[in-house]
């Protein structure tokens, strides 16, 4: 399917403000964008949904009611109109988050053929028992010898040690927190194996050759903080108006920071299709099956799993999920019908602004002040607004696959669970 591009800019502010020393002024334009890529379709009715990004800028100014100033001194120093508080426009602009590795993150979660449990990892890293034990056995025979006194060994002593003590503590702590926890939490596993396993078999079996649909949230989320700004306030308004139209100094700067806010939200839609043969030809064993539901299975991601340090590489890119997909895709003949990644994002960037007018007409008060009738706060907030909309679509066989690097197996698998009919799926538009 072709791509195609629509957008259209929008135009928010440039109108006129006013009168400025009897000359018309206008408040500042700008420019928002409203995109949006998509694939195009048959259709209507369009039953189908592919890869989408749709973009937005939206600017909200907030205007102040007209109001007149004029000083004694003739129309050089006079104005009639609103002020219109200047939004804040970041530097650089956001732009959409990279999906890259949530769908992967997404297809491993969503996979009907799934291992109920990581054993073969927890087998692996039963070599380190031994050290385990010789870390708890520190940690107790140190705590037999803790008093309150600040003698050699004492509390007063690891006080006076602090360099020594903290790092023994940190010691203790992740001998606990990667050690011991997830040790008791693969006891207690091993005691509910055989039942998990039976439930999770009896589910294949009545699922076997039929369609499953996964729709779940991967994230959720946002936050907001504050962005630093100190400014003299009249130049939070515009149009810029004559020294002597302000009431007080226009020299002195305040703190007038601009609050940030951002949220988003990161979903999974799927519908598969799998076949395990062992599940309906009699005579087959199932011992393989229920080994690699187990994890024991020595598949690529356990191997990847136990190798130092890939936990930290998994924050940032999907390895072990990845290994995983294409072992149990290949083993098990699972396809998807279809499968989306899908995100919204919004920031917003709120600017307040206000400054000090003196109102009316300036008079001459006996005995020759010039004086003005009142002075009024002029205060706002105007917003920035960015929202971004996206959708991922998966191959029947992952994502980042395309149809042309198909197998020719990979095709016949297609055939056999009846989604050949065309290069898209047929699933309903998430």
């Amino acid at each position: 399917m072709a791509y195609r591009v629509r957008k259209r800019y929008v135009r928010y502010g440039g109108w006129p403000a006013g009168l400025k020393n009897g000359t018309s002024v206008s408040e500042p334009a700008y420019t928002g964008l409203h995109s949006c890529i998509d694939e195009v379709h048959p259709g209507p009715p369009y039953k189908t949904g592919g890869p989408l990004l749709v973009t937005k800028k939206m600017i909200n100014l907030d205007r102040s009611r007209p109001f007149f100033s004029r000083a004694y001194f003739g129309p050089l120093s006079s104005y009639d109109g609103h002020m219109t508080v200047l939004p804040y426009i970041p530097s650089p602009e956001p732009i959409p988050l990279s999906l890259s590795g949530w769908g992967a993150k997404g297809w491993n979660r969503a996979f009907p053929v799934h291992p109920i449990y990581n054993l073969g990892v927890s087998l692996i890293e039963l070599k380190d028992l031994p050290s385990m034990l010789v870390q708890t056995q520190r940690f107790f025979s140190g705590m037999r010898g803790l008093s309150f006194s600040r003698s050699h060994g004492s509390v007063g002593g690891l006080f006076s040690s602090l360099k020594s003590g903290t790092s023994e503590a940190a010691g203790d702590y992740l001998n606990l927190q990667f050690g011991w926890i997830p040790f008791l939490q693969d006891l207690a596993f091993l005691l509910e194996m055989q039942a998990k396993l039976a439930r999770k078999i009896a589910w294949l079996k009545k699922h076997n050759g039929k369609t499953v649909r996964r729709n779940f949230e991967m994230d959720a989320g946002g936050f907001s903080e504050d962005v630093p700004r100190v400014v003299q306030p009249f130049t939070t308004l515009s149009p810029v108006l004559n020294t002597e139209l302000y009431s007080g100094s226009v020299v002195a700067t305040a703190s007038i920071p601009v609050q940030k806010t951002y949220d988003r939200r990161i979903w999974f839609s799927s519908k598969w299709r799998f076949f395990i043969p062992e599940l309906v030809k009699p005579g087959m064993s199932l011992t393989p099956l229920k080994l690699a539901l187990s994890g024991i299975d020595l598949d690529p991601s356990i191997i990847y799993k136990v190798i130092p340090w890939t936990w930290l590489l998994d924050w940032f890119v999907s390895v072990s999920a990845l290994f995983q997909n294409i072992y149990f895709r290949a083993r098990y003949h699972v396809v998807a019908e279809y499968a989306y990644v899908m995100c919204r994002e919004n920031f917003t960037w709120v600017a307040p602004g206000y400054a000090d007018f003196n109102i009316g007409q300036q008079y001459v008060a006996p005995p020759f002040v010039l004086t003005w009738p009142s002075t009024r706060r002029i205060s706002g907030a105007s917003t920035t607004y960015y929202e971004f909309r996206q959708r991922e679509e998966a191959n029947p066989y992952g994502f980042g696959i395309t149809f042309a690097s198909l197998s020719a197996y990979q095709w016949s698998i297609l055939v056999a669970l009846g989604l050949s009919g065309g290069k898209h799926s047929r699933a309903p538009r998430p």
